[in-house]
């Protein structure tokens, strides 16, 4: 019993040190629409695409290759290093949700 706590102790603060914080980047005196713009710009930036292709050329396999069934996947995901750097150079501050 002793170590399903400690078991459940420590994935609970793994688990606290995976989330993200909460809460809003602001800047004095600015106009909403300006800084939707800000914000839509930054998160534009800072998409990078990631994916995964398994090689398969069309020989043997699951596959066609090229222009054909590929087993893989693709997407795109927001570096948040790179969109808090966009915000900061563009003057906002980052303000943390009050708990």
């Amino acid at each position: 019993m002793p170590y399903q706590k400690m078991i459940l102790c420590i994935f609970f603060c793994f688990l606290s040190a995976c989330s993200t914080p909460s809460g809003v980047w602001v800047k004095d005196n600015l106009p909403a629409l300006q800084a939707d713009q800000d914000k839509y710009a930054c998160l534009k930036d800072s998409q990078q695409p990631y994916g995964y292709v398994d090689g398969n050329f069309g020989w043997g396999g699951w596959g066609w290759g090229w222009g054909g069934m590929s087993n893989g996947y693709s997407g795109v995901r927001t570096n948040e290093a790179l969109y808090a750097a966009c915000m900061k150079a563009k003057g906002y501050q980052w303000q943390p949700d009050i708990k």
